[in-house]
């Protein structure tokens, strides 16, 4: 019995050690935020996003609102009164209700346009929706490859740090022995310095974009993911500028309000048609003197405008200007997307031809970094050239980690520009919404 409890109390403590083992190992990327997390948890919490899916809301009610003006329409009233006559000291009571019926048989198509523009206003808002959420996503990657980008300065300053460190330890150690000056002493001593005014700086700007992070995501940043960016972007440039004509929410946005003002050419010419409305009244009395009353009316009301001074053509010509005014202001927006398409796509090319640059410089003066060290200690090279040849390669390093930085953030750039920055397009899964 007792070796049996020994066997168990054996296994448990290595299923212990197991899960303790897993997770170790697992720790760093369940306290890891990556970029699906973040942007799926901005995407639900962010207030502006939040305050504009309300309004939306909002919009969608002012439809309910013009289509009631389409329907039939009913009122009550009742009222009642008592009167005394002092000379005769009597009374006389009275009351009366009546319940009334509407509905409007002709108004121009006046209501039907009312609709008509709440339901394309409702469609705009959607759109400038979508908008904000391009927006507030790439304000949000901007700001995620910021922590990161600052996150491997503090990386490479704070090795710069150890590697003069080290090399001003070693010379001091070779100046007790004679074999430098006082001179190479005192700029080992100097570099050191400047490098560690150099990580608190980079530390001081970490902290910086940490912040802008809680303030936009409403969490700090701990333990950031590299990204990787797995979407598709377009082709060619043509092909990104086709596709946007179709797709882009500013372009069906300006679609849209130009259906909007044709829609009020429409308003403005209703207003010379005839306005006949149909009502029916039903009322039930009661006097004191005459007794009870009940009465059923039916009317029909027409009218019609004769002369106005010409206000009504006045605000027609206005409608047909304003008509022809949008359909500009929509070329216009056509001509501004491709604009910033064409920029995005250049900024994609030129960060790409930047990183390969880029690495080339880290190798070289890694190369030569090496070759200065050595050169050094065989009495070629100074002290002062191992100092700079270390700080070339530093600001090689630290231009590489910005070049990759700004490639990936032109990439997303390049989907906003083409309208398609989503959720969906990232792979993401869309979180719901209440």
């Amino acid at each position: 019995m007792i070796d049996v409890l020994k066997k168990i109390k054996l296994n448990l403590f290595k299923i212990w050690l197991i899960m303790l083992w897993c997770f170790l190992a697992l720790s760093p990327y369940l306290n890891a935020d990556t970029l699906d997390e973040v942007l799926r948890l901005t995407f639900s919490t962010n207030k502006q996003l939040l305050l504009s899916r309300t309004q939306l809301q909002s919009s969608k009610t002012a439809i309910d609102i013009s289509k009631s003006a389409l329907g039939l329409n009913f009122s009550a009233s009742i009222n009642g009164s008592r009167g005394w006559n002092i000379n005769e000291t009597s009374k006389s009571d009275s009351y009366s209700s009546s319940l009334t019926g509407s509905y409007n048989i002709s108004d121009g198509n006046l209501s039907k346009s009312k609709v008509l523009i709440d339901e394309s206003l409702y469609k705009i808002a959607k759109l400038q929706l979508h908008e904000l959420e391009q927006k507030v996503l790439l304000d949000t990657i901007n700001s995620y490859l910021n922590v990161l980008r600052d996150q491997k300065f503090v990386e490479l300053s704070n090795n710069n740090v150890a590697v003069l460190e080290r090399q001003f330890l070693e010379i001091r150690d070779r100046f007790q022995l004679g074999e430098v000056t006082r001179t190479d002493v005192s700029q080992a001593e100097s570099a050191l310095a400047a490098a560690k005014a150099n990580l608190t700086a980079k530390v001081g700007s970490l902290k910086i974009s940490s912040e802008l992070f809680l303030s936009l995501v409403g969490i700090k940043p701990y333990k950031l993911m590299n990204i990787k960016t797995n979407f598709k972007l377009p082709s060619s440039l043509e092909i990104a500028k086709q596709n946007s004509l179709k797709t882009h929410t500013k372009i069906i946005a300006a679609k849209i309000e130009e259906q909007i003002a044709r829609i009020r050419i429409d308003i403005a010419k209703s207003q010379k048609s005839p306005l006949i409305s149909f009502k029916s009244i039903f009322s039930n009395g009661y006097n004191s003197s005459s007794g009870n009353s009940n009465s059923v009316t039916f009317r029909l009301e027409g009218s019609i405008p004769i002369f106005n001074s010409g206000r009504i053509d006045s605000e027609i010509n206005q409608a047909k200007i304003n008509y022809k005014a949008q359909k500009e202001s929509t070329l216009l927006v056509k001509r501004l997307v491709e604009q910033e398409i064409a920029l995005a796509w250049s900024n994609v090319l030129v960060s790409k031809a930047s990183i390969e640059a880029r690495k080339q410089q880290v190798e070289a003066s890694s190369l030569a970094y090496d070759g200065v060290v050595v050169e050094e200690k065989l009495g070629t090279r100074t002290t002062l050239d191992v100092i700079n040849a270390e700080q070339s390669l530093l600001d090689a390093r630290t231009q590489l980690a910005s070049a990759e930085r700004e490639h990936t953030y032109a990439r997303f750039s390049l989907l906003a520009a083409t309208g398609e920055l989503n959720l969906k397009k990232l792979n993401m899964s869309v979180p719901k919404i209440n």
